[in-house]
């Protein structure tokens, strides 16, 4: 008989080890977090856009989201600091651009905003083999070619802000209005960001009904539950010619004030200019309504209303509760108004009530509000509204919204119409409260500055 061949135990323990390995693979994945070392979280832009997550921005049509992201694209490829004085590393930039050209719109706008146009880019397509060997371009889409997104970022190492815009273009055959399909969309996506430490800035739009903001973003609510920041654009009520930027969810920081800005067009191309200071409206103050974009919704005429009413000096809150009642303004959206202008509420004496009163707006030689006396009889009483100085029960809508136009008031009225020019440097607005706005923010002394 031959010797038994003798088995090579060395290949049977690595078979076994393999073998254990494979089952290892399988089933759930577990870490210590004594053993995840803690990371300091970054900012594309500090408090509002973060690195490494997504975030969306939403907004109406026209309203300038997609100025908004050129404008921080031209920020990040300079390294020039943010509106709001925040310092910005120097990065690049890529753009999925499905509504603009690239050419006749994105490549002008960021010359307007001053980009270096060599740090940003375009993923126009993704170029793909057929199965007869050829090969053919086809639209990015989320669903399919997050591989080559990152791709792209190999190739460009220094991206730090990806802008994709809208988002609806790239979702592929996922049904958005699905919970399931959008969150199963983003989180490739979002894990990639993380990944990659970049800045992914998702532009969409509103959904026609009222609400809440957050369940504003067109679709399925898992695109805000997906973003860790969400912002919204919207129309300032009190300017029609101001754009507001307001935070609806800031998940990994303290809720940043919101900011205006304004487009120009110098030379045709638009471009966003900021204001300066921040702005007091929440994202649910202007998009929880309908009533935004013509006219003055309930809640900037309670604005107006409020302002006129503390003009004097400090009003008690039951007389300002009751006139409310009185011009058919909601105690809530007399509230709204309140937080907009910053009002101050104080007692007037320890055991007294509480009053409102307009921060430094008392002039050395205002007299108290009678508490007793209407408001709109006394407006009536000092301007003679519509020539009647007999009329005690006017009707609020009938009172004009303007004071009267006393050597001390610095707009006159438009004979037709709620208008009004500024008798300073001559502007003119659509409303009064265009022309508060306009004052408050001291563009008269900016613009004698200027000259």
């Amino acid at each position: 008989m031959g010797a038994r061949p003798v088995p090579d135990y060395a290949d049977m323990f690595e078979e076994a080890q393999r073998a254990v390995s494979e089952q290892a693979q399988l089933g759930p994945v577990l870490r210590r977090f004594s053993d995840i070392e803690p990371e300091a979280l970054r900012w594309l832009w500090p408090g509002r856009v973060p690195l490494g997550k997504l975030t969306l921005l939403i907004g109406d049509p026209g309203l300038g989201k997609s100025l908004v992201t050129i404008d921080i694209a031209s920020r990040v490829t300079r390294g020039a600091s943010f509106p709001d004085g925040a310092e910005c590393e120097r990065g690049e930039v890529l753009f999925l651009s499905a509504e603009d050209d690239a050419a006749d719109t994105i490549r002008p706008r960021l010359d307007g905003a001053g980009a270096d146009v060599s740090r940003v880019h375009t993923l126009d397509a993704v170029r793909v083999q057929l199965t007869d060997g050829k090969t053919s371009e086809k639209a990015f889409s989320l669903e399919t070619d997050i591989g080559h997104l990152e791709s792209a970022l190999d190739r460009h190492p220094n991206i730090r802000l990806v802008v994709v815009d809208p988002l609806s273009a790239y979702l592929g055959g996922t049904d958005s209005h699905s919970n399931a399909e959008i969150r199963g969309l983003l989180s490739p996506l979002a894990a990639m960001a993380a990944r990659r430490k970049v800045a992914v800035l998702c532009v969409t739009h509103l959904r026609k009904s009222p609400g809440n903001a957050v369940h504003r973003a067109i679709g399925s609510i898992a695109f805000a539950a997906a973003a860790r920041a969400v912002w919204a654009v919207a129309p300032d009520p009190a300017d029609v010619e101001c754009r507001l930027l307001l935070a609806v969810k800031q998940n990994l920081s303290a809720s940043a004030a919101g900011m205006a800005f304004r487009i120009l067009a110098p030379g045709g191309t638009a471009r966003v200019e900021w204001e300066a200071g921040v702005v007091n409206l929440t994202a649910n103050d202007v998009l929880g309504g309908v009533e935004l974009q013509q006219g003055q919704s309930a809640r900037s005429e309670a604005i107006e209303w409020l302002r006129d009413l503390l003009a004097d000096g400090p009003v008690a809150q039951g007389t300002i509760r009751s006139e409310a009642e009185s011009a058919g303004l909601s105690w809530a959206t007399v509230r709204r108004a309140k937080d907009a202008l910053g009002v101050v509420a104080k007692k007037s004496t320890y055991h007294g009530g509480w009053e409102w009163r307009l921060e430094n707006a008392q002039r050395e030689d205002a007299q108290a509000i009678d508490s007793q006396m209407s408001t709109f009889k006394q407006l009536i009483e000092s301007s003679q509204v519509n020539g009647n100085r007999g009329v005690e029960d006017a009707h609020p809508a009938k009172v004009s919204t303007f004071p009267s136009f006393g050597p001390e008031v610095e707009c006159a009225p438009d004979s037709d119409g709620p208008g009004c020019k500024c008798l300073e440097c001559g502007e003119h607005f659509g409303t009064v409260a265009g022309w508060r706005t306009h004052k408050s923010r001291r563009r008269c002394e900016a613009r004698s500055g200027e000259a």
